[in-house]
């Protein structure tokens, strides 16, 4: 698996809803685009139960860009599921916030903690790569105060729970409570 093909690969794939959410304002579109995707990949995952010669096609014929060994769901698909869900669920704002960061921060995270990883807190997880996702993520979130109706310490709020959960080993896939959870803490502070 190479690391950066398949981060690329998510930073394209994932940044796409958040960004035409940005641009349209209207969850129509990201909430269809997010559907497109989520069709095509659940049907993925039902030819890889199905078929299992397809997944190990799918491998040699896109090197990096999946993980070789996926849970009950590629990450893709939980990352999709999230999107979907925040889209619909999420008042704007924070539906933004929170794909960008899901996004960005895993990304940065896992680039910087690949690359620069010295203190492991975790299996795989390092001190170094939850920095580098919380800065990431809090200059994604300072941008997007200036231009979103959302403060930064909510947004902050948001970028740390979700970096925490990001190295926090756990039985549930990380893009789904990364996807969800931060969301979920700022909309309540959104609305109360």
């Amino acid at each position: 698996m190479i690391l950066w093909k398949r981060k690329l690969y998510r930073i394209l794939l994932g940044g796409l809803v958040p960004f035409v959410y940005l641009i349209v304002k209207d969850p129509l579109a990201p909430a269809l685009i997010a559907a497109f995707f989520l069709f095509w990949l659940l049907l993925m995952e039902f030819e890889r139960y199905l078929h299992p010669g397809f997944w190990n096609w799918l491998l040699r014929h896109s090197p990096g860009v999946f993980k070789t060994k996926p849970g009950a769901l590629t990450g893709d698909t939980y990352f999709m599921i999230a999107t979907f869900i925040s889209v619909l669920y999420f008042p704007f704002p924070v539906a933004v916030a929170n794909l960008l960061f899901l996004t960005f921060g895993d990304a940065a995270s896992a680039v910087i903690g690949s690359k620069f990883g010295k203190i492991q807190i975790f299996p795989g997880k390092t001190i170094e790569g939850l920095l580098g996702g919380i800065i990431v993520n809090s200059i994604v979130g300072l941008l997007l105060s200036l231009y979103l109706s959302i403060s930064f310490e909510i947004l902050f709020i948001g970028v740390l729970v979700g970096c925490i959960l990001e190295v926090i080993p756990s039985k549930i896939d990380d893009n789904l409570t990364v996807g969800i959870i931060p969301g979920l803490l700022m909309t309540l502070f959104v609305v109360f």
